[in-house]
């Protein structure tokens, strides 16, 4: 072994470190055995005892990806019709045919959106100019751009949109705690994100979705909320049954066109709503009609019946259940101007209400922040004043006083989760524009568990087949290669998991690729061997002759093979950079284990032992 020093330590250290890094995917394993094998009641306490440990391992565990372990996929679609509306400064009938034509164009070719409707405005007249409606000082926008300019603005704004986006959802995400999630930008509007080990797909798609567009707005005015409730139930009942004269007597309180329509049930709305009438609130809705409220109240002539600049949005959260136990959401009158909006908040944190203990959302505001909600508060004490997250009211408590120092909280949740989730999608920052859910799926534990054992099981089969045909056509020198081959996959796991990589089922079949690629090193080196013995060399001069003219070919195929696996990572997506990502791994330490290690074992035995090495 002389000489062989420095490469058996090498190799020891090697050995060492691989071992280090997947012990604690080995102890994990372990754990989950045991698990396994308990029943539901030792089960807890078995937690209760090593639950700590077990969090511990598993964070340093080998992590496996989405199609090992399950957990979701999902595909985002950047709502660019949105964000060119919001870009608008004016807007009028042509503008919205124009956005309808465009976006069902787009929808239907998979063109850019901003394309499609820069075209079809041109198209309707080439002599009218997108500077009607779209003017920003700070991009050099004005009246007097030309259409192509007015384009490239919008072009610039929707990249820049999708681009905010992947940073905010993955901002999102890291908050929120998923292990190696992928997120990926694909083509020019849509975000592909893979979440592995999620159990809770809900929630985690709702946060993905918030586009966090937080806002303070002032509520309707009681008495007008209460007339335009009472003139929108008469409108329904003449719908239904003009000559009825009770239903078009304007006098007649929420109390009387309730007894009416007890005695003829006839009524669209109160057939799916409980109108209420009370302060701020509209009526209730459960769970199951609220679609069909949404269409009865979305009608135009409804919308007239409001007040002035004041919409109907729901609750957050279920006020009840009904009597067949499903959730009850109650419609507030909130005005549609907001008076303060999220971009004043600084900091944000779940707190507990020192009253009755319960979750809810601190915030903090800017100096203008403050100043505002000083004023907004002081100017509506004993009013409510809504807080809107996403079109939807979070709470809506009743100002007791002027509030100074920029403080307000988001009150009446469900849950602490809930309460984190608000606060973590208000940390990452409102979404440029909404996102649609394009494409999900949801791959279950159970299917992750069953491509684990089929993974396993190509990998040892394959393992297996080139172990016999080593060990029978080359004799000793395949048992040589087959042990170099073994210790190859642990340098390839233990690779894996000292940079924290994610293993996948495409990342198996670069294993399984690996183990072929393993070997081929060996074969060369090998027939070399056999060349130099049939010009009548000693063993050992064979050896030496055979290793180093065997290098240049090993070392061809396989950087070769590195450049390609580099590339496969670098434009790849998903799969594919799961598979690349193994591929190097392999090759890497297949060239050590093919050139160093069987090296000092044919060393020992030639050299040291003096012993004959068959080659076949």
């Amino acid at each position: 072994m002389k000489g062989n020093g420095f490469k058996i330590s090498l190799t020891i250290f090697f050995i060492v470190v691989c071992g280090y890094y997947l012990w604690p995917t080995m102890r994990y394993q372990m754990y989950q055995s045991s698990l396994d094998k308990l029943q539901d009641a030792d089960k807890e306490e078995f937690l209760n005892t090593n639950g700590a440990k077990i969090r511990a391992v598993k964070e340093r565990a080998l992590k496996l990806g989405l199609d090992l372990q399950g957990g979701m996929h999902v595909t985002l679609e950047v709502n660019v019709e949105s964000l060119i509306r919001r870009l608008a400064t004016e807007t009028d009938a042509t503008f919205d045919s124009v956005m309808a034509v465009a976006g069902a164009k787009s929808l239907a070719s998979d063109d850019s959106f901003v394309d499609a409707f820069v075209s079809e405005f041109e198209a309707r007249d080439p002599n009218a100019r997108l500077s009607r409606y779209f003017r920003n000082d700070n991009e050099g926008i004005n009246r007097r751009s030309d259409n192509a300019d007015v384009s490239a603005y919008l072009h610039r704004e929707a990249i820049a949109a999708v681009d905010r986006a992947v940073e905010i959802i993955r901002d999102r995400v890291d908050r929120y705690g998923v292990t190696e999630p992928s997120i990926l930008k694909q083509g020019n509007r849509r975000i592909v994100v893979e979440l592995p080990g999620v159990d809770d797909p809900n929630r985690v798609l709702s946060l993905l979705k918030g586009t966090a567009r937080l806002e303070f707005r002032l509520m309707a005015d009681n008495q007008e909320l209460v007339r335009s409730l009472q003139s929108i139930i008469q409108h329904f009942e003449v719908e239904t049954d003009s000559s009825d004269a009770a239903a078009a007597d304007t006098s007649l309180g929420i109390d009387e066109l309730l007894d009416t329509e007890e005695s003829t049930p006839t009524n669209k709305l109160l057939a799916v709503m409980s109108p209420l009438g009370q302060g701020v609130a509209f009526g209730d809705v459960s769970a199951a009609d609220t679609a069909a409220v949404n269409a009865l109240l979305s009608q135009p002539e409804v919308k007239q019946m409001l007040p002035p600049d004041v919409e109907l949005l729901y609750t957050a959260s279920p006020i009840g259940q009904d009597a067949s136990g499903t959730d009850v959401y109650r419609l507030l009158g909130v005005s549609t101007i907001p008076q303060l909006e999220g971009d004043a908040i600084v900091d944000s944190r779940v707190d507990f209400d020192q009253q009755y203990n319960t979750p809810e959302v601190t915030m903090t505001m800017n100096s203008d922040g403050a100043k505002t909600w000083a004023r907004l508060t002081g100017a509506n004490v004993g009013k409510n004043i809504a807080i809107v997250l996403d079109g939807v009211v979070y709470s809506y408590p009743v100002v007791e006083s002027k509030i100074v120092g920029g403080r307000s909280s988001i009150n009446g949740l469900d849950s602490q989760e809930e309460a984190q989730d608000i606060v973590t999608i208000l940390k990452s920052g409102a979404l440029p524009a909404p996102v649609d859910v394009a494409e999900q799926r949801t791959v279950g534990p159970s299917l992750g568990a069953k491509s684990i054992r089929a993974g396993s099981r190509s990998v040892m089969f394959g393992l297996l087949l080139v172990a016999l045909f080593m060990v029978v056509y080359y004799r000793t020198g395949g048992v040589v290669a087959v042990l170099a081959l073994l210790l190859n996959i642990l340098f390839v796991l233990g690779i894996l998991a000292a940079f924290n990589a994610t293993l996948t089922l495409p990342g198996i079949a670069g294993i399984v690729l690996t183990i072929g690629m393993a070997v081929d090193a060996n074969v060369l080196i090998f027939e070399r061997i056999r060349e130099e013995q049939s010009t009548g060399k000693t063993l050992k001069a064979a050896l030496e002759g055979g290793y180093a003219k065997a290098l240049s070919a090993i070392f061809d195929a396989n950087i070769t093979t590195l450049f390609v696996a580099a590339i496969l990572y670098s434009f790849g997506v998903g799969p594919i950079k799961g598979f690349a990502v193994t591929l190097m791994a392999g090759i890497v330490a297949s060239m050590f284990s093919a050139i160093v290690i069987t090296r000092i074992i044919f060393d020992y035995l030639v050299v040291d032992r003096k012993r004959s090495v068959s080659y076949g």
